[in-house]
């Protein structure tokens, strides 16, 4: 049986994980393993907690319990993946099938773009492109057309929206002025999405420079949303979410980061 100690060294590692995988999403072997990390760290804290008195239950869950749910949130931001069974080839999966059948289990992997899931239904997790976040995130699904998302709701800012891959475009009276708006353009001048959202970061960093108290960033300090931090390694940033231990801060070089405490 696990003790709280083990438990608490193995979610420094798993956190440690997590948060490699969320830098370098498009390294399929990184997601799994964080993944695969986070899930065995669930089954042995539920099996440290269970084996405690009623009393100890309520100290632990106060503190490595609220640290495993946050973890288990940051993990399910990464990209899903399907994985293989060991004894199967790239493209056939394990076991018999019937004459003439091929069960193509290969996963197209690139970034930016979620792996495909199955059985897609109402409250599911699919990733999509957020245009408040300004990137791909983890969504729920609110709302199908068949089998296709429709509307789905942001896990990391709760916004609801249509369900799509990419940035939208910016839509015109007609096809023609459309048209003509995308011909007529200067070169070297930004589309809509890229204009707002380099007017976003001038912004931000416009607020960061200005701030009159900058906290260096100490993980056993307590933060608000709104505060600008200094990190030693992505520089000034503004927490947009503060959660039990962690949070979510968005710097002008490498964009939204999450941060553990402790």
């Amino acid at each position: 049986m696990p003790t709280i100690d083990e438990i608490a060294e193995e979610l420094r590692d798993v956190a440690l994980q997590v948060h490699t995988a969320q830098e370098r999403k498009e390294e399929r072997d990184l997601v799994i393993a964080a993944r695969e990390g986070v899930e065995r760290l669930s089954q042995r804290y539920r099996e440290m907690f269970a084996s405690l008195s009623p009393g100890d239950q309520m100290k632990v869950d106060r503190t490595l319990g609220r640290r495993v749910v946050d973890i288990k949130r940051l993990a399910s931001l990464l990209p899903k993946v399907a994985s293989v069974a060991a004894d199967s080839t790239p493209d056939r999966a394990a076991g018999a099938s019937a004459v003439g059948e091929r069960r193509i289990t290969g996963v197209s992997w690139s970034h930016g773009r979620s792996a495909p899931t199955g059985g897609t239904s109402v409250g599911g997790d699919i990733e999509a492109w957020c245009g408040k976040c300004g990137e791909s995130t983890a969504h729920h699904i609110v709302a199908l057309v068949g089998t296709q998302p429709k509307q789905v709701l942001c896990t990391v800012c709760n916004s609801r929206h249509a369900y799509r891959t990419t940035p939208a475009r910016g839509r015109s009276s007609s096809e023609g002025a459309s048209a003509a708006t995308s011909d007529d353009r200067p070169r070297g001048t930004l589309s809509p999405e890229a204009a707002k959202k380099a007017e976003q970061q001038r912004a931000l960093a416009a607020e960061v420079n200005a701030a009159a108290e900058i906290k260096v960033f100490d993980p056993k300090q307590r933060y608000k949303v709104g505060d600008i931090i200094s990190h030693p390694e992505y520089g000034r940033g503004k927490i947009e979410n503060v959660l039990r231990s962690s949070l979510l801060v968005r710097f002008g070089i490498g964009g939204l980061k999450s941060l553990m405490l402790n």
